[in-house]
C-alpha cells in the first residue's frame, strides 16, 4: 500500500480530478484583481498570471464561472499549490462552501454529459 501510494506522489502530474477549460465568462477575483480561469476542477483551479501568491499561500478568492449552466458567484479558500515562471498559479480548494460544492457537481456533471462521459 505504502508503495502504491509512494508511486502516486512522485508523477509529474498529481491530479485526482479532470480538470475544464471554462466557457463564458469565468474569472477569479484575489484582492481585488480579477484573473483569469484557464481550467478547474472539483479539488482546484489554474489561474493568472498572477504575482500576488506564493506556493502554500492560503488565499482567499472570488470565483465566477457563469454559462449556460451555472451562475457561480463565490468566495472560495484555497491553498496555492505552485506559480510557474509564467505566473500562472494553480491553487486546491481548502475549504468550500456546501452550496458552491453542489454548484460545481451540477456544473462537472454537465461537462460530462457534453462529451459524452458516462462515468
Amino acid at each position: 500500500m505504502f508503495a502504491k501510494l509512494k508511486q502516486m506522489l512522485t508523477v509529474d502530474d498529481r491530479r485526482i480530478a479532470p480538470r475544464v477549460e471554462p466557457v463564458g465568462d469565468c474569472f477569479v477575483e484575489l484582492d481585488g484583481h480579477r484573473f483569469a480561469l484557464k481550467n478547474w476542477s472539483l479539488t482546484g483551479l489554474f489561474f493568472g498570471p498572477c504575482d500576488l501568491v506564493v506556493p502554500k499561500q492560503k488565499i482567499y478568492l472570488r470565483l465566477c464561472v457563469k454559462d449556460e449552466a451555472v451562475d457561480i458567484d463565490f468566495p472560495v479558500e484555497a491553498v496555492v499549490a505552485r506559480v510557474q515562471p509564467d505566473g500562472m498559479v494553480g491553487a486546491f480548494f481548502y475549504s468550500m462552501n456546501p452550496g458552491l460544492k453542489k454548484q460545481i457537481i451540477k456544473y462537472f456533471t454537465h461537462q460530462r454529459e457534453l462529451v459524452g462521459d458516462e462515468n
